[in-house]
């Protein structure tokens, strides 16, 4: 079988076609939490310049509006957690290591050192790695058994922007200013 060949790529090109068996997951279950939810629209606790300062330092630009939609959806985004742990044993603590293996995959796919970090090269990346992440967090809840029926394709996009904005907030995901200056 010969390869494919793609000229003039600006990203990777990705053709998957493994099949998986379907089995829950803490990411899964979470989308599920918050597509049952309601939606509160309040403040951030956090303070924007702090918030602000991430973004910039990593220079994120065409995802910058994830961001946005974890402060008009916090409340939502934080009573989602607390009830994962409820229902899932150190439920926060597995999503966050589920979404740092995603980062940590898409610095790899793109060729970005990690000890150190390259910064140079992931602020020229920035917005294809997070596009990245969101591309392994789709596929890995579709592939899961957690959403049953009466949950859409719109559920998924719209709890995978909420939990890729939240892990960003929280450098799970991009680098912790305080941590590189």
């Amino acid at each position: 079988m010969g390869d494919i060949v793609f000229d003039n790529n600006l990203a990777p090109v990705e053709i998957n076609t493994d099949t998986k068996v379907r089995r829950s997951t803490v990411l899964g279950k979470l989308i599920e939490i918050i597509a049952s939810g309601s939606e509160e629209r309040q403040d951030l606790k956090r303070d924007p310049a702090e918030i602000l300062n991430k973004i910039t330092h990593n220079q994120l630009f065409i995802y910058r509006w994830l961001v946005d939609s974890y402060i008009d959806n916090s409340i939502l985004v934080d009573s989602s957690m607390t009830q994962l742990n409820k229902d899932i044993n150190n439920g926060t603590t597995k999503l966050k290591r589920q979404m740092n293996i995603f980062y940590r995959e898409s610095l790899a796919k793109f060729k970005i050192s990690t000890r150190p970090v390259d910064l140079v090269k992931l602020r020229e990346k920035a917005d294809f790695v997070i596009e990245d992440i969101m591309k392994r967090a789709k596929t890995f809840v579709r592939n899961s058994s957690d959403l049953g029926e009466g949950f859409f394709d719109e559920d998924i996009s719209w709890g995978i922007e909420l939990v890729t904005s939240y892990s960003i907030i929280e450098c799970i995901v991009l680098e912790n200013p305080n941590a590189n200056n």
